[in-house]
């Protein structure tokens, strides 16, 4: 190696010397400031889903916390009251299954996240019916957008 550096010229020297700083540049880039710029990013987007989550929770908890406890409906079929409260909270049913095994599968339009749990509030306060089971997803503007809905009475 000494000896093919001392068989190069000054300008290939430079040269050499020059391409070795460019390569160890981009490699610097490519191995280290690329993914600790990706990880940053991934951490941004993470911590951004965790404030929606926390804050479609705590809209959640508000109104769950500031609805008054009274006896269930218990003897209303399930079907009926959840017909029901989603007429009287504005909400679209798009298909409502059969009662099996005191659980009813429920799917419904996007809905506002206040207008939602203040719903579900409804049916466990006054029919004693709550969430099984629930595949929801963060709509666009505070929207919540629940794909499938079990609910069971208590």
């Amino acid at each position: 190696m000494s000896a093919w550096w001392s068989d190069l010229s000054a300008r290939e020297r430079m040269l050499v010397l020059i391409a070795s700083a460019l390569a160890g540049v981009l490699l610097l880039s490519l191995g280290i400031v690329r993914p600790l710029a990706g990880m940053r990013a991934s951490a941004e987007r993470n911590a951004s889903s965790a404030r929606d989550a926390y804050e479609l929770t705590a809209a959640a908890a508000a109104v769950a916390g500031g609805t008054e406890q009274g006896a269930p409906l218990a003897r209303t079929p399930l079907r009926d009251a959840l017909i029901t409260t989603t007429n009287a909270a504005g909400i679209q049913l798009v298909r409502i299954g059969t009662e099996n095994n005191n659980q009813i599968e429920v799917q419904i339009e996007p809905v506002e996240g206040d207008v939602f749990f203040a719903w579900l509030a409804d049916l466990e306060n006054r029919y004693g019916a709550a969430l099984a089971t629930a595949d929801i997803a963060r709509g666009q503007g505070g929207e919540v957008t629940p794909q499938v809905l079990v609910f069971q009475r208590l």
